[in-house]
């Protein structure tokens, strides 16, 4: 195939494509470098275009979390009610004792996510961090983002205690 032919690729890989770029554009990603990040992330996650035998260990099986209902996330809100539901996202304020504090909560937070592979958006303003959580190849909310949410707020309770 061609690079840059997407003719062997899903509907589905396609919109995922299409919101991982979409994303990468919001956080100033030259339009090439997030066309490019995309298909990327696409290829890493699905082994690459699936209407062709493009030579993938076809005994690999895809590792996919679907995206969570809306009652299923109003649930799971209820399990970390710090929490706040915008727009596909899951975001929370921490407020923490000065600047220094902010950065070890966002180490261990750092920490947390490579262990689970599941990196949140972070925002730090000098006592206050703001994490905002999606699944960007799943196109909103799964078990992984608060799975992460909860991890979160234990570490910060952990660090607050000390």
């Amino acid at each position: 195939m061609p690079q840059g032919d997407k003719s062997s690729y899903t509907d589905r890989q396609k919109r995922q494509a299409t919101h991982i770029e979409a994303s990468c554009k919001k956080k100033g990603f030259s339009t090439k470098n997030a066309e490019a990040r995309a298909w990327a992330t696409v290829n890493k996650l699905s082994g690459g275009g699936k209407k062709s035998g493009s030579g993938r260990n076809s005994n690999q099986p895809l590792i996919s979390m679907p995206t969570l209902t809306s009652k299923e996330i109003s649930l799971h809100l209820k399990a970390v009610p710090e929490w706040i539901k915008r727009a596909g996202t899951i975001y929370r304020t921490f407020t923490l004792d000065g600047f220094p504090k902010s950065i070890t909560f966002v180490q261990r937070i750092a920490k947390l996510a490579q262990k689970i592979n599941h990196h949140p958006d972070i925002d730090i303003r000098f006592d206050k961090v703001t994490l905002r959580l999606t699944t960007h190849d799943q196109g909103g909310l799964t078990e992984k983002d608060f799975t992460l949410a909860r991890n979160c707020d234990e570490a910060f309770s952990k660090l607050s205690e000390a």
